[in-house]
């Protein structure tokens, strides 16, 4: 059996009157989400971790530039791009910008400055990327209450497991 660790408590559950805590498993292989340090925003809740690791698993299924935006474990826009991580992410932003608000954004490449500046008006829950470039980090600092992480590519993990009711 696997043992878990608390780490810190969590801003909220899956609905605000309900509370959460991020537990981290001694086994866990290598670094990941649960171990990001945030660089900047508000403290995450369940719906971020939960948000973030659905998109960041996503993101990092493909092998070139990749943004995905998960909104509630729901996809809002996941796409790849020959060109940048920007062109990625705008592609992502396309694809259903009205969903999109509030959610999780993953990038398998560092936030480049271009990426950043194509946030305006939609508001984002967080970002999670292996890297923030140049002025970017600042770029997405100045968004006061937007969760910025940095975490490297995922561990392989060969079991998934969910607690449900019974199981």
């Amino acid at each position: 059996g696997n043992t878990y660790e608390l780490s810190h408590e969590l801003r909220y559950g899956e609905n605000p009157h309900q509370a959460a805590a991020l537990y981290v498993g001694q086994s866990a292989v290598g670094a990941g989400l649960a171990q990001a340090t945030q660089l900047h925003g508000k403290e995450m809740s369940y719906n971020n971790y939960t948000d973030a690791d659905a998109a960041w698993r996503a993101a990092w299924d493909h092998d070139r530039p990749c943004v995905a935006i998960i909104k509630h474990a729901n996809p809002c826009g996941i796409a790849v791009s020959e060109q940048s991580i920007a062109a990625a992410h705008q592609a992502a932003r396309a694809c259903d910008p009205v969903s999109a608000y509030g959610g999780g954004i993953a990038a398998n490449r560092g936030v480049t400055v271009g990426m950043a500046k194509q946030g305006g008006g939609l508001f984002t829950g967080g970002i999670i990327a292996p890297g923030y470039e140049g002025g970017a980090g600042a770029g997405l600092s100045a968004k006061k209450n937007l969760c910025v992480l940095p975490a490297p590519r995922p561990a392989g993990q060969k079991i998934e497991s969910r607690e449900n009711s019974g199981g």
